[in-house]
């Protein structure tokens, strides 16, 4: 069998989920000739994903069979993880043509947090941003240095409202 990564065929290089837990992930690939016509008929399309843990592999999804979508050149599983931790992982997909020959390649997934994406993006506006005390109240603003983000109600060390000697800041 003669083993030819990616001269097959084509797939999407890189995926990124944000959610922790995503239901679904699809895997999916589009073989053509090497002329660029697209190839409908494969004796064997599967996929694998895997994760690198201190240089070793880790397998997520042993090798699973993708399925042709009608009599199109794409082939295609829907995977539904239990879980999915938030990483960098692989999905290697292997294509054996009829005249046997083994075409394997790569593409990258990252599973990203996309709370703490959006948390990060809100702590960066309120950083760039500006501050001012106004009667008895703090107000953060956005980048843009006009729009509120956050409004809190000041207080000193007596639970009083007050713009001076400031002990204590609840969210409006």
């Amino acid at each position: 069998m003669q083993k030819t990564p990616g001269a097959l065929w084509r797939h999407y290089t890189h995926v990124l989920i944000e959610t922790v837990n995503p239901a679904q992930v699809v895997l999916q690939v589009q073989a053509q000739n090497l002329d660029g016509t697209p190839k409908t008929v494969l004796t064997t399309a599967t996929v694998r994903v895997y994760h690198i843990v201190a240089g070793s592999e880790v397998e997520d999804l042993a090798a699973t069979p993708l399925v042709q979508i009608g009599t199109t050149s794409t082939w295609r599983y829907n995977w539904a993880p239990a879980t999915l931790p938030v990483g960098h992982y692989f999905a290697e997909y292997t294509l054996i043509d009829p005249d046997t020959a083994v075409f394997v390649a790569s593409e990258d997934i990252d599973v990203r947090d996309i709370a703490t994406q959006t948390d990060l993006a809100f702590v960066r506006q309120i950083e760039q941003g500006r501050w001012r005390i106004v009667h008895e109240q703090m107000i953060f603003y956005a980048s843009d240095k006009v729009t509120p983000l956050l409004v809190f109600n000041l207080k000193d060390i007596n639970g009083i409202p007050s713009n001076v000697n400031i002990f204590e800041r609840n969210p409006v």
